[in-house]
């Protein structure tokens, strides 16, 4: 009795295999791989990859109105930013993730009355947005005691 059932099911799954293995099975559409990622702020091909993408709108005349939003990581260690520039287009959302990895650290940028509060590790990530809204370059930097004074500064460039 227990060989006929292994015959069987044997057969069954032999069956089955055929069936789907054949295209007589039910139609599973083949996954597609998700978009690569655009280009970091400041790559040359950046504005092309926001056109493309559809991130900008279009506006009334047909020209592309400013408006992107992004993100950046940025983690405070001693006296210093892992990322001492920041690229983006006058106009755009800027979202800061702040995390410090050694000390007691924010980021702020005065010119757009931005900050994050000040974290230790111990606290995890901290953010702010704003609208870069004034083209120019501006300094952020760490607002904890003379932080600023001993190099934990960077840069903001809001391009037109």
């Amino acid at each position: 009795m227990k060989a006929i059932i292994t015959i069987l099911a044997v057969l069954v799954l032999g069956f089955l295999g055929w069936h789907f293995l054949s295209g007589k099975g039910a139609d599973v559409p083949a996954e597609t791989p998700p978009p690569p990622p655009p280009p970091p702020p400041g790559s040359d091909n950046l504005e092309e990859a926001i056109e493309e993408e559809g991130m900008m709108e279009e506006g009334v005349d047909g020209a592309m109105m400013e408006g992107t939003e992004h993100t950046f990581d940025v983690e405070g260690v001693d006296f210093a930013f892992d990322v001492t520039e920041i690229i983006v287009k006058k106009g755009d959302t800027v979202t800061i993730n702040f995390t410090s990895t050694m000390g007691y650290h924010d980021w702020v940028v005065d010119e757009f009355e931005a900050a994050t509060e000040q974290v230790t590790p111990d606290d995890g990530v901290t953010s702010v947005t704003f609208t870069a809204d004034e083209a120019g370059t501006f300094e952020y930097y760490c607002s904890v005691g003379n932080h600023r004074a001993q190099g934990m500064v960077g840069n903001l460039v809001v391009e037109e």
